[in-house]
């Protein structure tokens, strides 16, 4: 039943083919009475969830516990039942009493023998009352097992699990022993924590509240928690992308699908979360841009040189910025060729 507005949950196959059952509860949408359903959720977790609960309450250790209980009160019923009978013989005594005083009185005596006559009437009336009690009570509150009541009952606990899982039995079978077991199933979808709160009122009057976790919806199921990004920002001072990711597969991480890390996750965790690139150059190192403002060409000259190998530069990967030591002797060289050459125009 939902938990909101109290009404049986249907089911609605969706997917492709319609494969997938859902529990829906959508009333007071349908009644106009709201713009959105009460709860959506996939039937397997629920029903797993039960499933788990039905074979916990009917395992042998549980069973026992109940047969001690049930000898318990069958104890004190019995207790109770000899209280009724002492009260049923104080009663047919004060019967007897009353019709042998009555038989004992003088016939000419009469308003002594209609006083006894009464007291004896109002003595077979309460008899008559206390049986009817007694009898409803027995038939009420009364609980007796035979030993081979209880012995069926263990091993039920035992054959009960091979049962439910067996290949054999059917999903509408199963739904007749949980009828057997449980009165009622409340359902809260609850937004925060995203979980649904489950109330199972058993047969018996005895009820249990158990939580179950809801997957998490398709963008956060994509989503990096914050303890991953931290650790990402904090290899990011000193580890390029490809060393981030082999190091967080060493320490047992899987990314949000479930696979290894690759230098493209951690690139596109740096980007999405605006962690910066290690900064790995050595001080006497310098980037494109300032190679070129120093010779005050374009960029694209700088490039050049770096392709016919005019200049000494390094890069750890595709991607990563270029890193150019300028000896004495490569600075001359490249100051004569930028004066010499007509080719190479100067930046602004």
């Amino acid at each position: 039943m939902c938990g909101h507005c109290g009404r049986a949950l249907t089911i609605r196959y969706t997917g492709n083919g319609g494969i997938y059952p859902t529990y829906l509860c959508n009333w007071l949408r349908r009644e106009g009475l709201t713009t959105k359903d009460c709860m959506s959720f996939r039937c397997d977790l629920l029903d797993a969830a039960v499933s788990e609960q039905a074979l916990k309450a009917l395992q042998p250790a549980e069973l026992e516990l109940a047969l001690a209980a049930l000898r318990e009160l069958e104890s004190r019923d019995q207790t109770i039942m000899r209280q009724w009978q002492m009260r049923l013989e104080r009663a047919e005594y004060e019967v007897a009493l009353a019709e042998r005083r009555y038989q004992e009185v003088d016939p000419s005596n009469r308003l002594v023998a209609g006083t006894l006559e009464r007291r004896w009437n109002d003595a077979l009336v309460h008899l008559e009352d206390l049986k009817k009690q007694a009898a409803e009570f027995q038939r009420q509150e009364a609980r007796i097992v035979t030993p081979e009541q209880k012995a069926k009952v263990l091993a039920l606990a035992r054959d009960f699990p091979r049962l439910w899982h067996s290949p054999s039995t059917h999903d509408k079978d199963r739904k007749r022993m949980l009828r057997l077991l449980i009165k009622d199933i409340t359902v809260e979808k609850l937004a925060e924590p995203r979980q649904l709160s489950v109330h199972i009122r058993w047969l018996g009057g005895a009820l249990t509240d158990l939580s179950v976790p809801l997957p998490p919806k398709a963008a956060d199921r994509l989503r990096y928690p914050s303890a991953t990004v931290e650790r990402v920002r904090e290899l990011a001072h000193n580890l390029l992308d490809a060393q981030i990711a082999d190091q967080l597969n060493r320490e047992g991480h899987v990314s949000s699908t479930g696979k290894p890390y690759t230098r493209s996750i951690i690139r596109w965790i740096r980007w999405r979360h605006q962690i910066p690139a290690p900064a790995l150059q050595t001080p006497e190192e310098l980037t494109v841009q300032q190679v070129a403002k120093y010779f005050g060409v374009s960029e694209g000259v700088v490039y050049h040189w770096i392709e016919k190998g005019m200049i000494k530069a390094r890069r750890f990967n595709n991607g990563t910025p270029y890193w150019i030591t300028l000896s004495a002797a490569d600075e001359k060289k490249l100051r004569d060729w930028v004066q010499n050459s007509d080719r190479i125009h100067t930046g602004s």
